[in-house]
């Protein structure tokens, strides 16, 4: 079939320009004027037809041109209007744009390019969902797996004194700089510290498990203690 008249697919229904329709039908009257004259005939915009902006279709400067994307069953009713030979002509090629249109082949295309873009559309909030969720298993992750000395005191209940945090904090300092672990700098809500260390807590685990926890004690009160 030899396309008459461009046909846009762009919406969910195939429509073609008013623009387009006027001069192909051959209309002496002026577009604006004319375009009216066929709303009159009980035509609702956002459902025989859309308005849009186009640029000027000869090409020369200029503010762009109200145009009309108009469904093809209210371009056949249009083509009808007209009672020329031009418009039984763009009539019938409607006709069979439609039918084209309405076969099962292209039902079917349409049916799969849908179930395309869903599938396409579920991909993409899926992906964004696994993405914000790994950026927040990552910062707690973060957080959670580093302890500061009064951090670890607290959760793991030690009991340890302010000159015990003091005296692990300096010998699990020396223990990651000679493992070659990081060791990060946070701030404190202590007055008397601008920033305090923070640990891995793999690095915890292994610090508690050598002779670094267990052959380090401190005389508390006149007793020596293990930690």
């Amino acid at each position: 079939m030899n396309e008459l008249i461009p046909i846009s697919y762009e919406k969910d229904i195939p429509t073609v320009s008013g623009r387009d329709l006027h001069a192909a039908l051959e209309v002496e009257t002026r577009y604006n004027d004319w375009f009216q004259r066929m709303r009159e005939y009980g035509f609702v915009e956002g459902k025989s037809y859309y308005s849009f902006l186009s640029n000027r279709s000869d090409g020369l400067p200029g503010k762009p041109q109200t145009d009309h994307a108009i469904t093809i069953p209210t371009a056949k009713e249009i083509c009808m209007i007209q009672r020329t030979a031009k418009g039984k002509q763009f009539r019938e090629y409607f006709i069979m744009c439609e039918d084209a249109w309405n076969s099962p082949e292209k039902i079917m295309e349409r049916a799969m390019q849908i179930a395309h873009q869903r599938a396409l559309a579920a991909e993409r909030r899926i992906m964004g969902l696994e993405e914000r969720n790994e950026t927040l298993e990552i910062a707690l992750n973060e957080s959670l797996r580093f302890y500061t000395v009064a951090k670890y005191n607290n959760v793991y209940k030690k009991r340890w004194t302010l000159a015990q945090c003091q005296n692990i904090g300096k010998s699990l300092s020396a223990f990651c700089r000679a493992n070659c672990i990081e060791i990060r700098k946070c701030e404190t809500a202590d007055e008397r510290f601008a920033t305090t260390n923070s640990y891995p807590l793999t690095a915890w685990e292994a610090f508690m498990q050598t002779r670094y926890h267990n052959d380090y004690i401190t005389k508390t009160g006149g007793a020596y203690e293990r930690y």
